[in-house]
């Protein structure tokens, strides 16, 4: 495993080029027999890490909660062949990109980006950053130009999805394909269809799994619901802010 003091001084150093695709009982082995990937959530395990290893989805991403988390996710991952790259969202906030051989060239150009850049240059690095990621983890193009516009409009889409969830009556799990991902609608059909896919395809590989897949993306859906993810987002920014805040007490 990385050692947590040299990862801190360089995070590229955790950068991990893909392997090939494993087999479905590989992967399952590795991540859920007992005790393996102790401390990683379901979520982590299954649409992170299973999804990528056995190809169903060509990449994945998540926001990390702890130093100590990325280091075992990036041990496993080394062990499936997965490919990784952290990389900064300011100077305390971290991404986590994980990705088969089709998604590598692409996974090493998503750049880090600092509190240090002006405002306006700070909108731009974000905007071609959501356009990069967005391509890289094959999010629904529609998806992806909604959470562009509200970038440039300076509005909240995470808040809006939270409204318009509420209101609705019959929201399709579906279309919450993995954890953090909003639809730029309720009923975006291309979410559900991807939503859709994976679900057919784990059902092909393991009943179990498949399950406990369609568990998570509900409780994804409610975490748009109940407003979680804007309650998650607000802290992420709040981190951003410190360096900066800092500084001008400096």
């Amino acid at each position: 495993m990385l050692d947590p003091l040299d990862f801190q001084m360089n995070h590229h150093m955790a950068d991990l080029r893909a392997g090939y695709v494993v087999s479905p009982s590989k992967a399952e082995k590795v991540l859920f027999d007992k005790g393996a990937g102790k401390g990683l959530s379901r979520s982590r395990k299954l649409e992170n890490l299973y999804l990528v290893a056995v190809g169903i989805r060509p990449s994945s991403m998540f926001h990390p909660g702890s130093i100590d988390e990325m280091l075992l996710v990036h041990e496993i991952a080394r062990e499936l062949g997965v490919g990784m790259v952290i990389r900064k969202c300011g100077t305390l906030v971290y991404k986590v990109f994980l990705f088969g051989k089709e998604k590598e060239k692409l996974a090493f150009r998503i750049p880090d980006m600092y509190e240090k850049m002006g405002f306006q240059e700070f909108i731009v690095a974000q905007i071609t950053i959501a356009n990069l990621t967005g391509k890289f983890l094959e999010y629904p193009s529609c998806c992806v130009e909604s959470f562009v516009r509200h970038l440039m409009q300076g509005t909240d889409q995470d808040l809006e999805a939270h409204d318009t969830l509420r209101q609705d009556k019959m929201p399709d799990p579906r279309a919450y394909f993995v954890e953090r991902f909003v639809p730029c609608t309720v009923h975006c059909t291309r979410a559900i269809a991807e939503g859709a896919h994976i679900e057919d395809r784990l059902n092909s590989m393991s009943k179990e799994l498949a399950d406990l897949y369609m568990k998570l993306r509900f409780r994804h859906m409610e975490d748009v619901r109940l407003g979680r993810i804007v309650r998650e987002k607000r802290e992420r920014d709040e981190l951003m802010a410190l360096p900066m805040k800092k500084e001008r007490k400096e």
